[in-house]
């Protein structure tokens, strides 16, 4: 019981802390470090992407998951494919079948002795004893990031201390073996994997091989070893893990083989499916960089993302294609964008429309900008909310689509794609991450 009510006040000792400017690391208890193991040579996953390998070991190779499928049969094939190490970041992961079929996969991937990490941010309640008696098994670790100190009253949480938690860690990003890395604007649930929901998600992510996948790892530790990844075991004391009867009870309940192994949604009928069997996925390679927030944004607001992003735009020459769902330009980069346009370059901006948002408000903050950007010479588009996604597995099960890729597309040569909206939030508030190529 004393070491319960130590640990309550440890967290309460957290909140007050990391709302201060100068946290002492000291005051809190002592957390096991780790890092990434490195290029895991004898990996399946090195010995597959050597067949595509560039002769410039300097170059990232990247391959665009635009299709929900094709993004849920990449992630599925680096879980599967690791022999060493998983390394998982969401802002958003759900309790759905996809987010239930991963799951399950990573447990079967700590079953054969990987090591499993998954660092989440806390805005989302998983519900605490599902997510601790997973962190029990001894390959899994589970953080969460800046998280709730009322666990079953998140409401008075945020009411309490409401500039600490409405500062999230919106990172995204997934890497297997120190091989491979998925990186992009996807969280995990079934509406950003074209699965049966009510909204479908147009999003994008890129399966990266090369020198961006290290730097993507070293993200990943920063965050996992910071003052804000707070590990389950400090929340919820000794869980138990599932035994493997009631694992294999709950997936045969849940029909999670049957229901991605049949019919509309058999991954065997999809193109990714077969490139990855006949070892003939053609990767495109050019220079990639990752770039991102440090993890303590989330106090100082100061995002080393948008500094970087300010100096590639600053030398844009002919074009830019800007992709946001969440686009809230205010005053000064609305100015910025009707002056790049005068100044001849062609600037084009894709963002949703009031019906095809699944953040009502966001629309309201957006549209007061439309007709200066549009009068400036600024072309500015909209998603419908009935539009017609190209999808072998379908949009039958949703009844409205909506935009969630953010990318940057500049001069017909560098691609900016990752987990940042072009607003204030994103800027701000969130901390958030990208790989530009």
């Amino acid at each position: 019981m004393f070491t319960l009510i130590w640990r309550m006040l440890t967290l309460l000792c957290f909140t007050w802390l990391v709302g201060c400017a100068s946290v002492d690391p000291s005051t809190l208890p002592e957390k096991a470090t780790s890092t990434h193991l490195g290029y895991q040579q004898n990996s399946p996953l090195a010995k597959y992407f050597e067949f595509d390998k560039h002769p410039d070991p300097s170059l990232t190779g990247f391959l665009p998951l635009d299709q929900g499928e094709d993004a849920l049969l990449a992630r599925l094939a680096l879980i599967e494919s690791a022999q060493s190490s998983l390394d998982l970041q969401y802002y958003i992961y759900r309790n759905d079948e996809t987010s239930q079929l991963l799951t399950w996969r990573l447990y079967e991937a700590a079953e054969r002795g990987v090591r499993v990490r998954l660092l989440l941010d806390d805005m989302q309640d998983r519900g605490d004893d599902k997510l601790a008696a997973l962190n029990a098994h001894p390959n899994i670790e589970i953080r969460l990031f800046n998280p709730h100190h009322y666990r079953s009253a998140r409401i008075i949480a945020m009411a309490s201390d409401f500039q600490r938690l409405n500062r999230r860690m919106h990172n995204k990003s997934f890497t297997a073996d120190s091989v491979a890395s998925i990186v992009g604007g996807r969280n995990i649930g079934n509406e950003y994997f074209s699965f049966e929901s009510n909204v479908e998600f147009g999003d994008f992510d890129v399966l990266l091989y090369g020198k961006a996948v290290e730097q993507t790892a070293e993200q990943f530790d920063l965050y996992w070893n910071s003052l804000y990844a707070i590990p389950m075991e400090w929340i919820v004391e000794n869980a138990e893990r599932p035994n493997d009867s009631a694992i294999e009870q709950e997936v045969a309940k849940r029909k999670l083989g049957e229901k991605f192994s049949e019919g509309q949604y058999d991954f065997t009928e999809l193109d990714l499916y077969e490139q990855l069997v006949a070892g003939d996925l053609d990767m495109y390679w050019g220079e990639g960089v990752v770039w991102y927030d440090l993890p303590d944004k989330v106090a100082t607001q100061q995002s080393q993302l948008v500094d970087n992003l300010s100096e590639l735009l600053a030398d844009i020459d002919s074009s830019i294609v800007l992709i946001s769902p969440y686009f809230v330009p205010t005053e000064s980069g609305t100015t910025a964008l009707v002056e790049a346009a005068q100044r001849g370059i062609d600037v084009t901006v894709v963002t949703n429309s009031l019906a095809s948002n699944d953040v009502f408000a966001v629309h309201g903050w957006y549209a007061k900008y439309r007709e200066a950007l549009v009068k400036g010479g600024v072309e500015l588009w909209e998603t419908k909310a009935s539009a017609d996604l190209e999808s072998k597995w379908s949009v039958t099960g949703s009844s409205r689509s909506s935009l969630h890729a953010k990318m940057i597309f500049i001069d017909g040569n560098t691609l900016f794609v990752g987990s940042m909206n072009w607003d204030p939030r994103s800027a701000y508030l969130n901390t958030e991450m990208a790989v530009v190529i």
